[in-house]
C-alpha cells in the first residue's frame, strides 16, 4: 500500500513541477532582458514556492493515513479499512486536482493552449455536465433553453461549467440548493448562471477571486481546501472563447456566477 501511494504521490508531484519547467521555459525563450530573466527567476522561486505548498497538505494527509492504515491494518475491521481506503482516495484525488489545475494554469501563461472552437449546443452541455457533477447533498435544479448555440471547445467549457458548479457546492451551506440556469441574453448572447446560496462574494474581493493562487475565502469556510486556481482558469478560458465571466449578487442571498458566450452557429 505504501509503495503505491508512494508512486502516486511522486506522479503528481512531477506533473505539476515539470509543468512548471515547460511553462517557464517557454516564457524564459521569449525573454528578451537581463532584467526579464531576473524577474522572471524571482518569479518562478515564488510560484514553485506556492506549488509546494498547495501540495503540502493533501501529501502529508495521505502520508498520514497509509502510516496508521499500515500500522493499524491488522486490528482493523472491513469496514474501518474500506473507511481508510476511501480517505486516501479522496485526498489522492484532490492532490491530483491541484496538480491538474497547476498544470493547466502554467500552460495558459505560456500561451501554449489550443482552443478548438465548433459550433455547439450549450443548453445541452450545460445540462450533461450539472448532473454529474459532484455536489455531495444539494439539491440541483437545472434550467435550459433550446437551441443555445455557440461557437465552444466543449472540452474546455466543460472544465468551466464542471468547477462553477462544485465551487457553489463547496462554498453553500450542505442543505441548500444549487440552480444553473442557461438562456440567451436580450443581446443574443448565450448566458449560463450558477446561482448558490452560501455568504456571497462582497465586491472588494470580486477581482481578487480570479487571481492565480486567490487565497481569500468567505466567513465560515477559511479552511476549505482548494489551489486557488480554477477561477483564474475558468476566465482565462472564457476569453479564448470570446466571452466573460461576472459576479453578481443573488436576489436570496448567495452568489450567481454568470458565463456569457457570444451567440453562434
Amino acid at each position: 500500500m505504501n509503495q503505491t501511494l508512494a508512486f502516486l504521490l511522486g506522479c503528481a508531484a512531477g506533473i505539476a513541477l515539470a509543468s512548471a519547467g515547460w511553462a517557464f521555459a517557454a516564457r524564459r525563450r521569449r525573454s528578451g532582458s537581463a532584467a526579464e530573466d531576473l524577474e522572471g527567476v524571482e518569479g518562478r522561486a515564488q510560484l514553485l514556492s506556492k506549488i509546494a505548498h498547495e501540495l503540502k497538505n493533501p501529501i502529508m494527509s495521505v502520508k498520514g493515513l497509509a502510516a496508521t492504515g499500515a500500522r493499524l491494518y491488522g486490528s482493523m475491521s472491513d469496514d474501518e479499512r474500506k473507511e481508510f481506503f476511501q480517505l486516501i482516495d479522496s485526498e489522492a484525488g484532490r492532490l491530483q486536482s491541484i496538480a491538474e489545475a497547476t498544470s493547466t494554469a502554467l500552460k495558459i501563461d505560456a500561451g501554449v493552449i489550443r482552443y478548438d472552437l465548433r459550433a455547439d449546443d450549450v443548453g445541452g452541455l450545460v445540462e450533461e455536465v450539472a448532473w454529474r457533477a459532484r455536489v455531495g447533498q444539494h439539491a440541483m435544479v437545472v434550467r435550459a433553453e433550446q437551441e443555445l448555440v455557440a461557437d465552444i471547445d466543449r472540452a474546455r467549457l466543460t472544465e468551466v461549467l464542471g468547477h462553477l458548479i462544485e465551487n457553489a457546492a463547496k462554498y453553500s451551506p450542505p442543505d441548500a440548493p444549487i440552480e444553473v440556469r442557461a438562456h440567451r441574453s436580450g443581446d443574443g448572447d448565450v448566458v449560463v448562471d450558477v446561482v448558490d446560496r452560501g455568504p456571497g462574494i462582497p465586491p472588494e474581493q470580486r477581482e481578487a477571486v480570479f487571481e492565480k493562487y486567490a487565497s481569500w475565502r468567505p466567513a465560515g469556510y477559511e479552511e476549505t481546501p482548494g489551489a486557488g486556481l480554477g477561477l483564474f482558469i475558468c476566465r482565462e478560458h472564457l476569453k479564448a472563447h470570446g466571452g466573460r465571466i461576472d459576479i453578481e449578487d443573488e436576489e436570496d442571498s448567495g452568489t450567481m456566477l454568470r458565463v456569457t458566450l457570444p451567440a453562434g452557429g
